[in-house]
């Protein structure tokens, strides 16, 4: 029996693409729940910028769950309203104590925009920035157990990054060592 090389050259470009479209499908069902959070000055202004970022389908999914209705779509205004407000009520930055967790920062809402298939969130401190930071991160982790949400902080030269997953509650950050989760 012979067998013609198109008919063989056939079938495994069929496996292939196959296999390629199941890698595919395994990667977006696998998709982790992430958040990131950078906290920086502004060259032009001298304010401390939030910024929060978050994956659409997460964000929506999420804000549902939490007001346990349908909500408006993040393609609303109205939606990213809602989901702004839901964020600032999930992040505090706040000074250090000898007790752990002092004084929150007066953080003001500047609003929400699309960038592609993420949300961002913007908010904004313009006080003095202290040297030793609480902060908590809470944002769709009260939806998602395995939500992960990572805040890079790039103030006065230096960048600093904790990671909140599981049970992380506060974490410290600055000049009285290492962060809490490190």
């Amino acid at each position: 029996m012979t067998r013609t090389p198109y008919r063989s050259n056939r079938t495994t470009t069929s496996l292939v693409a196959a296999a390629a479209t199941l890698v595919a499908a395994l990667a977006l069902a696998d998709r982790q729940p992430l958040g990131l959070t950078t906290i920086k000055r502004s060259p032009t202004s001298g304010a401390i910028e939030v910024i929060h970022r978050l994956h659409n389908h997460d964000a929506e999914l999420g804000l549902n769950r939490v007001l346990g209705e349908r909500v408006a779509s993040l393609d609303t205004l109205e939606g990213r309203a809602r989901f702004a407000l839901y964020v600032e009520s999930r992040f505090t930055v706040a000074t250090a104590s000898d007790d752990g967790v002092g004084a929150p920062l007066a953080l003001e809402l500047i609003g929400a925009e699309l960038d592609g298939q993420d949300i961002l969130v913007y908010q904004e401190y313009t006080g003095d920035f202290p040297t030793v930071i609480v902060i908590r991160n809470d944002v769709l982790r009260d939806v998602f157990p395995e939500q992960v949400n990572l805040v890079n902080v790039a103030v006065d030269g230096d960048i600093r990054s904790l990671t909140f997953r599981d049970d992380d509650a506060w974490l410290t950050l600055g000049d009285g060592g290492p962060p809490a989760d490190e």
